[in-house]
């Protein structure tokens, strides 16, 4: 947490430098996590009771629609071991990413998605189908070097649910965090 905390307060004190990324920017990425579920998240959609954790993979595509919006689509594997070992994958087809700014080397974001996701986790009490929708909201830090890879680092609520379409839609929410490798192409 101090280093996150070192982190943003550099963000917001360094001065501005050159553009990093615009709107003609592309974005490609590979990014890996660990979630466990937890009572918070998404509300109006109940709390989540079940102790679910799970390693995800999400390879991710951008595309910059402004100097600071980034929409981008992410593949969704989740490797679940509690409470068994177990698989779903998706796709998180349409998210979009929003920085503070596009001049530094650091830059905070914050982030919305949605998808569709397929899983095999029938027997616990907040899923009741087998193919169900996905919501990511969060915020995170973006590192943009000048030349070769760059990073990022962000903390999701993945929301899981039928939305509606069967049973009572309890839902899932987890506690994600989510670091990964990007490439920023001009």
């Amino acid at each position: 947490m101090p280093l996150l905390l070192l982190i943003l307060v550099l963000a917001f004190c360094l001065p501005a430098q050159e553009i990093r990324f615009d709107e003609n920017s592309r974005t490609m990425g590979l990014a890996a996590g660990w979630g466990h579920s937890w009572g918070g998240g998404w509300p109006g959609f109940g709390r989540t009771e079940s102790d679910i954790a799970f390693g995800a993979f999400h390879p991710q595509m951008g595309w910059f629609v402004s100097d600071r919006l980034e929409l981008y689509g992410e593949g969704t594997l989740f490797v679940y071991h509690k409470p068994k070992a177990d698989i779903a994958g998706g796709i998180l087809g349409l998210a979009g990413r929003y920085h503070f700014w596009n001049d530094r080397v650091w830059t905070p974001y914050f982030t919305l998605g949605g998808g569709l996701l397929w899983t095999s986790q029938q027997d616990i009490a907040e899923i009741d189908r087998i193919f169900n929708f996905q919501v990511v909201v969060g915020g995170g830090i973006r590192f943009v070097p000048r030349k070769g890879p760059g990073w990022i680092v962000e903390f999701r609520n993945h929301h899981i649910s039928n939305a509606g379409t069967a049973g009572e839609n309890l839902g899932i929410n987890a506690a994600t965090v989510v670091a990964g490798v990007q490439w920023v192409l001009r």
